[in-house]
């Protein structure tokens, strides 16, 4: 039984991006796709599934260890990267389903060396380098070279890769030289003390905007789901949107001027309106701040939302819409007709960012996943 209300996810859209980008890279760089916070929104296992298959990706990287057990619990053999800090309780599960952890600390790399003595493994890591992020990794030269010592004392741990984030690659590229910059000299040590790790640095729009700082692989991230980080190049970007949001009218009734509609009837009909109940709220994942402020596609039209965004109900004026009926289609993510919505427009009205719109709808709406 599928819900009225659910997401569309459009698959073979996440092979265009893909494309799209590698069109901007040498052959030989590799692609790494970020499917961390169940895929953005769009669900971990089967995106990483499907990106194995095509050939496409190198690596895959996710934000926690449980995310990287998912993927290996469903069949998936890509190399995984696990971008955050792995707390010490888990490396076992790390080291023992092969997945690749982000290392800074002598004594974290330590605590791998132990766990792959005796699991009579080899500990796989890659060292998270801090140009400028400051959220996490080696900051100066004496944390690096305590680093590298604990690295040439622990034989079972390989340094398999170097990597740092850029800050502000979608708006600053003066900055992003000097991240870059910082990341060579860094780099240029971990060289001379006989280690050739995969070096990489450029996220989605390092990866779109700066080719020159590819390295030896890229990280693409929401641009991978068809969002360029800075919201107002999306429409320009090539991008496709991988995610739609659908549901269909469950009521329909004319109201007259003056009567409101939902909670705290901060709607007040100005004349007779038509009034169509959407079964969706912020208890699926649509934001209660769009309230007034949001249009929804009915009959290939903009409606506008009106009245209280309710947990699991909202309302929306489809006055214009000629012939509307109970069970009609309403589009509150992507296209119908001619008209769009995009998860950048409702960002921008939630005054967040496309990636939180697109975590934001959870398990009540459920995914559809076309080939």
């Amino acid at each position: 039984m599928l819900r009225s209300t659910h997401a569309v996810v459009n698959l073979p859209a996440f092979l265009k991006n893909i494309r799209l980008a590698k069109r901007r890279l040498k052959p030989e760089t590799k692609f790494l796709a970020v499917i961390k916070a169940n895929a953005y929104g769009h669900g971990i296992t089967t995106v990483g599934e499907y990106l194995e298959q095509s050939g496409l990706v190198d690596m895959l990287a996710v934000a926690i260890p449980e995310e990287g057990v998912r993927l290996r619990a469903s069949g998936v053999t890509l190399p995984i990267l696990i971008l955050g800090v792995t707390d010490p309780d888990h490396i076992p599960a790390v080291v023992g389903n092969e997945l690749t952890a982000a290392v800074f600390l002598p004594e974290r790399i330590y605590a791998f060396e132990r766990c792959a003595v005796a699991s009579q493994k080899t500990a796989h890591v890659h060292v998270k380098l801090d140009t400028g992020m400051h959220r996490i990794g080696v900051t100066d030269d004496a944390m690096l070279e305590d680093l590298l010592d604990a690295f040439d004392a622990c034989p079972h741990v390989s340094m398999d890769g170097v990597f740092t984030h850029f800050a502000k690659s979608e708006a600053d590229p003066e900055f992003t030289h000097l991240q870059a910059q910082r990341f060579d000299a860094f780099v240029a040590k971990i060289r001379a003390r006989g280690y050739h790790p995969i070096v990489h640095a450029a996220n989605s729009a390092a990866t779109l905007d700066f080719p020159e700082l590819q390295y030896d692989m890229v990280r693409f991230g929401i641009a991978l789901y068809g969002y360029h980080p800075d919201a107002k190049r999306s429409p320009g970007s090539g991008l496709t949107p991988v995610m739609s949001l659908i549901t269909y009218i469950s009521n329909l009734k004319t109201i007259p001027a003056g009567e409101g509609v939902s909670y705290g009837l901060r709607f007040v009909a100005s004349r007779p309106t038509k009034v169509a109940t959407l079964p969706i709220g912020y208890g699926d994942g649509y934001k209660r701040c769009l309230t007034g402020k949001t249009d929804v596609l009915i009959g290939g039209m903009r409606c506008p939302q009106i009245g209280t965004i309710c947990m699991d109900q909202m309302m929306v004026d489809v006055s214009e819409v000629p012939g509307v009926a109970i069970g009609d289609e309403a589009v509150l993510i992507g296209r119908q007709g001619n008209e769009v919505i995009t998860a950048d427009e409702l960002a921008d009205k939630a005054n967040t960012i496309s990636y939180e719109i697109l975590l934001s709808f959870n398990d009540r709406v459920p995914r559809v996943y076309e080939k």
